[in-house]
């Protein structure tokens, strides 16, 4: 987590910042707002994200830290909804170009579907990432909003989940991630951060 806070410092400053990262074993990153001892019901190491959202379940997945100025987006820090939604175009982007079918779920049918519980793969916000033809989430997506800029933290998962969602979270999904090319993401990102903001 210190590590995501040190790409919305660069951001404070001016740059766009981002990185892709992986987990080793289980973890599990509870929103700022949630508490373990209210939303975990099994024993495995956990930290809290300075971002709000769920709990996500880690170590099958890839992780993404992206940070930028609110100047950059033509956000201020009120605009929550415009924000989400430009920092989130460059990764339904790259998760296209990686082989999955994503976009946003407000715009698709499936936005508002699922359970709302402490598992943030329970249920989708509109600020998340959907398969277009399934309606299952294929990321999920966190923010936390300063004076001049946001970072963002998202969860991608890739295939079966380390340990059962279920014997960890409260009423937790049992979401197992796609195949995709996730070996791509990194470049993929980067390549649609540059498309994005090509007058950075």
């Amino acid at each position: 987590m210190a590590a995501d806070l040190a790409l919305l410092e660069l951001a404070q400053s001016g740059s766009i910042a981002a990185r892709v990262y992986s987990w080793k074993g289980p973890w599990v990153s509870l929103g700022k707002f949630q508490h373990p001892e209210v939303d975990l019901i099994g024993e495995i190491k956990h930290v809290v994200r300075p971002t709000g959202g769920k709990a996500v379940v880690h170590g099958h997945d890839a992780t993404i830290g992206l940070a930028a100025p609110l100047a950059i987006l033509d956000c201020t820090q009120r605009d929550v909804k415009k924000a989400y939604r430009a920092i989130s175009a460059p990764i339904v982007s790259a998760l296209r170009q990686c082989g999955l079918e994503a976009a946003l779920a407000e715009e698709t049918q499936y936005v508002g579907s699922g359970v709302r519980t402490a598992d943030c793969f329970a249920f989708n916000s509109p600020n998340d990432i959907v398969d277009t033809r399934t309606g299952r989430k294929v990321c999920g997506c966190a923010l936390m909003l300063t004076q001049t800029a946001l970072l963002l933290q998202a969860s991608v998962p890739c295939g079966n989940p380390l340990v059962d969602p279920r014997g960890i979270l409260r009423e937790a999904s049992d979401y197992v991630g796609p195949d995709w090319e996730v070996s791509r993401l990194p470049r993929e990102l980067e390549d649609a951060l540059r498309y994005n903001f090509s007058h950075v």
